[in-house]
């Protein structure tokens, strides 16, 4: 059917529109990022595609006719999200607008997401859906930008986790806004504890006490960095390396600060450790030079009392002398614990009779412990000897002691008891022990304050100690633990707080094959007979009350202040000296280098070393001479003439 003409006579304008707005319609298509679009719900539920505008085949790749035929929207949706899809359609059919994102498929395979804003069209009448219509935006570059942001976000996440520190960001108000794993561990807490939370309300007052100051430098710009000390709610002492770094908005403004604390409790405990170690060393450095001078001078007395009770024969002035050689005694055996402590010694393990070494801590416990501390003994007869080192139990003995001692503030008894006990085969590793058989048993009790039953099982952990933060090193039982353990011994505790605390040391029994190590009896060695002497010593006394010894019991004596004066002496004429008798430590030539050099000009010549600061083992080192004879200072006339005696038959 034709159109009537216009009245006008112009033609009809409509083509012209419609051309225009078609070329319009594919400039906006051309430089358009979504595109709208209407559908109509079939009788059997699909959506059917009714007409798109926009870049309808930029998103999707297909034109209007391929996109119905292959089968619309729901074919292009990925497969992933096919159940996404099906939530969408069911808010739509609920009359409700929707706005989703989810994944489709360009014809070109590629992945695409979109954002879809639908309106419901409602037939009121039947009360149900029967299209919908509005927007799809492609929004695929956005989300591969939040991908890679949140990955990037993943891996800080993941790496400020995996550093073995607390990681925090503090706001303004003093506020947790972030805090890493580290956090959680140590506090036993979600993260959700301390987000939004000031830090006075998740730190002990005591320890924001600490930390305030510093929070309030960073808060005013200031990078600061600290150490803080503590005691965690183990019980345990904790030393961090705290810094804080604040975090500024682009004007300057603080908003916060980075926080990362280091636990360093190991590296401060062990350089705590090793200062101790030093000092130490500088304590055995000067127990050495202080014995040698004060055995040098207790020498002459001891000598000189053995002198002196041949001379006298009044009761009261032999009683006299028996007392000042019994101080003499004294004073020397305590030296010698002042060196074996500070110094130590070697390692070889001989049998060794414990009596002796019970009597000498009671000695040192009683000169030495408080007077309210009393301190007794009990060992019983038949004890058997133990393989050991010397030193080493005197320093277990002594750790048990010292802590007993520290137990009792306001005084009490310290018990050490010592017996006989068989081990069963059934307490080998099950009940501690090492070894089954006859062991020796060494008890220290006190009547102290006694330990926790909570804490009983971290006694011997290194660095765990009951004593306050610098009172204790936390390595005194550790150490016991570890002698008794290399003795091939074991250790039981029994303590109860307020009743005092009991350890057992168990120390396998020697052999009987082998023979404790005892103190030979003093019987008077034989006189000498004319055998020539050279006694070398930088001290007066000491080298004229050896001479006088020797003398009197049939020695021909020649002395010597100095190495290079017995070397002078003994060129003169070497046929007159048959021995030696050298102190170790001297000024100028010491008595290491005159024995060298004597050996090499006469190896037949027989030597004495006498020292006053070195062990035996530290002599023999020094003279490369495992069988030299030895005088540990001081020494009275009987060892000294058994010890010439020893050398001169050697």
């Amino acid at each position: 059917m034709n159109e009537p003409p216009r009245p006008d006579g112009m033609a009809d304008p409509a083509p012209e529109i419609a051309a225009a707005n078609e070329e319009r319609y594919r400039l906006i298509s051309s430089v358009a990022t979504d595109y709208v679009f209407s559908s109509a719900l079939a009788p059997d539920g699909a959506l059917i595609l009714q007409w798109v505008a926009g870049a309808f085949e930029k998103i999707t790749g297909y034109t209007f006719a391929e996109y119905v035929a292959r089968g619309g929207w729901r074919a292009a949706v990925h497969p992933d999200d096919l159940a996404q899809d099906d939530r969408d359609l069911a808010t739509l059919r609920a009359n409700r607008d929707l706005r989703s994102e989810l994944r489709t498929l360009a014809k070109d395979g590629r992945v695409v997401w979109v954002e879809v804003a639908a309106h419901p069209v409602w037939d009121e009448s039947r009360n149900r859906l029967v299209g919908i219509y509005g927007a799809v935006k492609d929004v695929t570059r956005r989300k591969q930008a939040e991908a890679e942001s949140q990955a990037t976000t993943d891996t800080l996440n993941a790496f400020v986790d995996s550093v073995p520190a607390f990681g925090a960001f503090v706001d303004a108000d003093e506020r947790y806004r972030f805090v890493n794993r580290y956090h959680e561990n140590w506090f036993k807490d979600s993260r959700r504890h301390f987000i939004g939370r000031r830090l006075e309300e998740v730190h002990r007052p005591s320890t924001y006490a600490i930390m305030r100051p510093y929070s309030r430098r960073a808060l005013a710009g200031e990078t600061v960095r600290y150490e803080h000390e503590m005691t965690g709610r183990d019980g345990q002492y904790y030393c961090f390396d705290v810094q804080y770094v604040p975090r500024r908005a682009s004007d300057g403004t603080v908003l916060g600060y980075f926080s990362l604390v280091f636990d360093v409790t190991e590296r401060v405990l062990r350089d705590r450790q090793l200062l101790r170690t030093q000092r130490l060393e500088s304590v055995g450095r000067l127990a050495g030079g202080i014995a040698h001078d004060l055995n040098n001078i207790l020498s002459p007395v001891l000598m000189g009392a053995d002198l002196l009770l041949d001379l006298v024969q009044d009761p009261n002035g032999r009683n006299l002398l028996d007392m000042i050689k019994s101080s003499a005694q004294r004073g020397g055996a305590i030296l010698r614990q002042l060196l074996m402590f500070g110094r130590g010694e070697g390692e070889s393990h001989v049998a060794l009779d414990l009596e002796p070494l019970i009597r000498d801590m009671l000695k040192i416990a009683a000169e030495t412990f408080p007077k309210n501390v009393s301190v007794r003994s009990r060992v019983e007869p038949g004890l058997p000897a133990v393989l050991g080192n010397v030193t080493h139990l005197h320093q277990v003995l002594m750790n048990l002691c010292i802590n007993a001692r520290d137990a009792m503030p306001g005084g009490g008894r310290l018990t050490l008891d010592a017996r006989a006990e068989t081990v069963e085969p059934e307490q080998v590793n099950a009940g501690g022990a090492q070894t089954a058989g006859p062991h020796a048993v060494l008890e220290v009790a006190d009547t102290g304050t006694g330990i926790p039953h909570e804490i009983l099982d971290k006694i011997f952990d290194p660095f765990f100690s009951t004593k306050p933060v610098g009172q204790g090193t936390g390595l005194g039982l550790s150490t016991v633990l570890g002698i008794v353990r290399r003795h091939r011994g074991f250790i039981r505790v029994d303590s109860r707080p307020g009743a005092g605390t009991r350890f057992r040391i168990y120390l396998p029994a020697a052999p009987a094959e082998v023979p404790a190590v005892a103190v030979e009896s003093a019987a008077a060695p034989p006189p000498g007979q004319g055998e020539g002497i050279l006694v070398v010593d930088d001290e007066a006394a000491a080298r004229d009350v050896v001479r006088q010894i020797l003398s009197q019991h049939g020695y021909r004596v020649e002395t010597a202040a100095s190495g290079e004066e017995a070397l002078a002496l003994y060129d003169r004429d070497p046929a007159r000296i048959q021995l030696v008798v050298t102190d170790l430590m001297m000024p100028g030539m010491d008595g290491t280098a005159l024995l060298r050099h004597l050996r090499q000009t006469a190896p037949q010549l027989r030597a004495v070393a006498m020292t006053g600061g070195l062990s035996r083992a530290e002599m023999a080192q020094a003279l490369e001479a495992d069988s030299a004879e030895f005088l540990l200072k001081p020494f009275d006339a009987a060892v000294l003439l058994e010890t010439v005696r020893r050398a001169l038959r050697a």
